[in-house]
């Protein structure tokens, strides 16, 4: 496998052997399909857990093809910087001149980016973006193949409250710099715990980056809530969480979806212990198509998948699908009408099963997928029925 660079010089090619072997004189059309990851950087531990998934699906996809036509990926490390997703959209729909974008990774990323593929009218999906109203404000290009957070922490406070009863008055910790946990902390989690009741003591911020948490958790410890809700990615919300056991806190927590990883776990230790958290992937189903996904992903990586991992590799697979039915013709002269055909596959895409579940498309452009409530229990994450 070609080793994989960051920033902007990344261009992988992987020759897929197809129909139009048999004619040595004539070389196949590229499928174009431009890839946009923190590899490095921000949140970079996302990006290069996202990248095994895809490597994966693009093996899968050497065996079967695309048309028969040989596959360029255009990946650009993003570093999780707006600035970098906007000049590299740009790059992936005018120079490199792509079918589609899969990406970016964050709320913030995707919210200046979209409006570039818009004004570009090339389809552009992101597998993990979970703040809601992104991928409506920019119909009808803009895609998120993942669940937004407002679809999920309904769930995920019911569950909390049936566990933890006496849960009356809570306090709320929110990184404020990240678009997607601060729009959480700040707007989705206050709005479900209204609905249930709950008193808001305070909503304490913190910011991506931060170090030292122990003043914020002094001031939540002071206030004596029943619980703390962690409106914060893994790095963050694994810090936060440990240093709240370490200050002798023992309320139940409840995490932001971003903190349905792995990688928080690790981070967290022991404090992880008991958190709960919400996404549509569950790594221990026992369905056969995702236990060979994650049988695989853990060969290679030796982690168990997260849900934007699994995300990556069925979308993917479901623009494959799409360049095959959607009567794409992959020639030049017709890559605005290639990608208006793109556009309409995923407008039109329903029950689509994935490893994370069937999909539907709505009419904002977002995945219509079942979250699924998980709790921190002996260092992994287990189902909660």
């Amino acid at each position: 496998m070609t080793q994989w660079l960051t920033r902007r010089t990344v261009a992988l090619a992987l020759a897929l052997v197809g129909a139009l072997t048999c004619l040595p004189a004539f070389a196949a059309a590229e499928v174009k399909i431009g890839v946009l990851l923190p590899l490095s950087g921000k949140g970079s531990a996302y990006g290069q857990h996202q990248e095994i998934a895809m490597k994966m699906a693009l093996e899968e996809l050497e065996k079967t093809g695309i048309k028969g036509e040989p596959l360029k990926l255009f990946v650009y490390d993003t570093r999780g910087e707006n600035t970098e997703a906007i000049n590299l959209t740009r790059k992936l729909i005018h120079t490199d001149k792509v079918l589609a974008i899969v990406g970016p990774f964050f709320s913030a990323e995707s919210e200046v980016a979209f409006p570039i593929a818009v004004q570009g009218k090339t389809p552009i999906i992101t597998a993990s973006s979970a703040k809601p109203g992104i991928a409506a404000k920019n119909r009808p290009w803009a895609f998120r193949n993942a669940l937004t957070s407002d679809k999920m922490n309904g769930p995920l406070i019911e569950k909390w409250l049936a566990a933890n009863p006496g849960i009356k008055r809570v306090v709320i910790i929110t990184d404020v710099k990240d678009a997607f946990t601060k729009s959480d902390g700040t707007i989705v989690f206050p709005a479900v715990l209204k609905t249930k009741g709950i008193e808001i003591l305070d909503n304490i911020s913190v910011q991506t980056g931060d170090i030292d948490y122990s003043a914020q958790v002094t001031k939540a410890k002071g206030l004596n809530p029943d619980g703390i809700v962690v409106a914060a990615n893994y790095n963050e919300g694994g810090n936060i969480v440990r240093e709240v056991r370490r200050q002798g806190l023992t309320q139940p927590v409840v995490g932001a979806l971003g903190m349905a990883e792995t990688r928080f776990l690790e981070i967290a230790g022991p404090a992880a212990e008991g958190t709960m958290a919400v996404m549509p992937f569950w790594p221990d189903n026992p369905d056969a198509k995702v236990k060979q996904f994650v049988d695989e992903y853990r060969r290679r990586a030796n982690v168990v998948p997260g849900n934007t991992d699994a995300l990556i590799y069925d979308t993917l697979h479901i623009l494959k699908m799409c360049v095959e039915k959607a009567g794409v013709t992959n020639k030049p002269a017709d890559l605005a009408a290639d990608r208006e055909r793109i556009r309409g596959c995923w407008a039109d895409l329903k029950d689509y099963p994935g490893v994370v579940g069937r999909t539907t498309m709505n009419a904002d452009g977002d995945a219509v997928l079942v979250p699924t409530v998980l709790q921190a229990r002996g260092g992994r994450w287990d189902y909660m029925k």
